[in-house]
């Protein structure tokens, strides 16, 4: 027993001596490797969508139909329309008039009374 113990202590003796590794999985470490690495996924992230935008654009651009048309051009200007209405006249309450007093005309605002 005693031999296996004594190449222990050399073995382990001669491990102190050396110098250790250098510690890849500081703290330091960690936390640069791990924005790197979600810096590069963005980034890649980005650039897909800007592609996957850029693809549906070209295929629909491709696709569709053409729907390009001349520019719509005014109709001719509507006719102003007088009419006149005889038979009933009205107050402009909507009450019918007597027939032995003149008519009366209303146009928005003003009233007008004519004789005739």
């Amino acid at each position: 027993m005693m031999d296996h113990e004594d190449k222990l202590r050399t073995t382990f003796s001669v491990l102190r001596g050396e110098v250790p590794p250098p510690n890849a999985n500081s703290a330091f470490g960690v936390i640069t490797r791990g924005r790197a690495v979600r810096s590069r996924r963005r980034t890649i992230a980005v650039a897909g969508s800007a592609v996957a935008t850029a693809g549906v654009t070209a295929l629909a651009l491709a696709f569709l139909p053409d729907t390009s048309s001349p520019p719509p051009v005014p109709g001719p200007p509507l006719p102003t329309s007088t009419t006149t209405t005889s038979g009933v006249r009205t107050t402009p309450k909507g009450v019918p008039e007597r027939q032995d007093s003149p008519p009366v005309t209303t146009t928005g605002q003003v009233t007008t009374n004519t004789t005739g």
